[in-house]
């Protein structure tokens, strides 16, 4: 509720006032429920199972129709679990593709507006097993969301935001290849406390301190600035020549040679301390969207499932605050699906205190890596050595040690 004296006022300053209140119930209101949205999508995860599922659109429900789109399907969890593109390259998946009944663990189709989907679902056991034959490792637990904010120069209205209300093919190309690859992006809200936060020319000219504090108010673990133009944009003699003022002080014109594709995307990604940048090119919005997409969750899963030199590792996860038997169970489970790791042995448990020996790919940066997008978990500090033990795995050496406290 707010209270405004309408006799302290003059009418316009009333009506100012009141549309102001207005204006700031509403935007509350909508940040509210779009945090509300975010978080529940961080906090849903990406489960090996829901990874090994796909569906796409077919024309009926003939065997013909099936057999031709299945392949499809198989291929496309293959790249969603391992998280890179690459997979279809090798030579041992390429061989398997054709033999995806196999792999294939159940199908059925849905019905919805008038159109029929294939939904299928492939064996884990399988496809884990083929992966690992093909070197490939796999990408799985909570997978981190991202903020994009796309700033354009429209030939109508100069540089703008992209706003996540509009009806265009590169937002229906983003959110589809986006659920296709399982990675999560999220556009900003665009509403008053964005607007004053941050502007077309600060996304346009790369200024990563303004767009990285307006983005501290969403749910998310890294951030994607980008630029969008055509190549054919007049007034440019490189691409590095592009600049916030470049579409208002250019007397000089000179002509750019047309290229194909004619669509360019430069993007900042920053997630934590990591920056790294991703220039996309295409021929229409849909596939720049497309190849955004794939570019940058290619990029992103190399940062949480890149391989050690050495394979795999056995390290030790030492875990302080659980209150129940109930909560340790919880976190043997969380390490348990984890992507690349293959073993987890709960060491010894002591008034609330466990200690977890396990077989990681891709050693303790790896899995403290992944374990940052856990919520039910927080890094207690890295350890300045590492501490002799003695399992059944092996004989007693010194291992990584990492420390969490449970939190929920």
């Amino acid at each position: 509720m707010f209270i405004i004296d309408a006799q302290l006022l003059s009418k316009a300053n009333f009506v100012r006032c009141l549309i102001q209140n207005l204006m700031r119930h509403i935007a509350l209101a909508a940040m509210a429920s779009a945090l509300l949205f975010s978080s529940a999508a961080f906090a849903q995860g990406n489960s090996l199972g829901d990874l090994l599922q796909a569906d796409a659109p077919v024309n009926g429900q003939t065997r013909a129709e099936r057999q031709r789109e299945l392949p499809n399907l198989f291929q496309q969890v293959l790249v969603r679990v391992s998280g890179t593109t690459q997979v279809l390259e090798n030579e041992i998946i390429r061989n398997e593709i054709s033999s995806f009944n196999d792999y294939l663990l159940q199908y059925g189709y849905q019905s919805a507006e008038n159109v029929i989907s294939l939904q299928a679902s492939f064996d884990e056991r399988r496809v884990r097993d083929l992966l690992q034959r093909a070197g490939f490792p796999i990408w799985t637990g909570d997978r981190p969301q991202l903020l994009l904010w796309v700033a354009e120069n429209n030939p109508d209205l100069g540089v703008r935001l992209v706003r996540r209300s509009e009806q265009r093919p590169f937002l229906e190309g983003l959110y589809s290849e986006a659920q296709r690859r399982g990675i999560r992006m999220l556009m900003p809200l665009m509403d008053l406390e964005d607007q004053m936060a941050v502007g077309a020319r600060d996304v346009w000219g790369r200024f990563q301190r303004e767009v990285l504090q307006a983005s501290q108010r969403y749910p998310v673990a890294g951030v994607v600035s980008a630029r969008m133009y055509s190549a054919e944009m007049p007034g440019l003699e490189s691409f590095d020549d592009l600049s916030v003022d470049a579409f208002t002080d250019a007397p000089d014109a000179v002509s750019l040679t047309p290229i194909e594709p004619n669509l360019v995307m430069e993007t900042t990604i920053v997630i934590g301390d990591m920056q790294f940048i991703e220039y996309v090119t295409a021929a229409d919005e849909e596939t720049l969207a497309r190849n955004f997409v794939n570019q940058v969750t290619d990029r992103v899963a190399a940062l949480f499932i890149s391989q050690s030199d050495d394979g795999s590792e056995l390290i030790t996860l030492r875990f302080s605050g659980f209150s129940d038997i109930g909560q340790l169970l919880a976190a043997e489970q969380m390490l348990q699906q984890q992507g690349q790791v293959y073993r987890v042995h709960l060491a010894q448990y002591q008034q609330g205190i466990a200690e977890f020996h396990v077989q990681v790919n891709g050693g303790a940066a790896w899995l403290a890596q992944a374990l940052a997008f856990e919520r039910r978990v927080q890094r207690i500090a890295a350890p300045e050595q590492d501490l002799p033990v003695v399992d059944d795995f092996d004989t007693a050496e010194r291992k990584p040690t990492l420390e969490y406290r449970w939190l929920r």
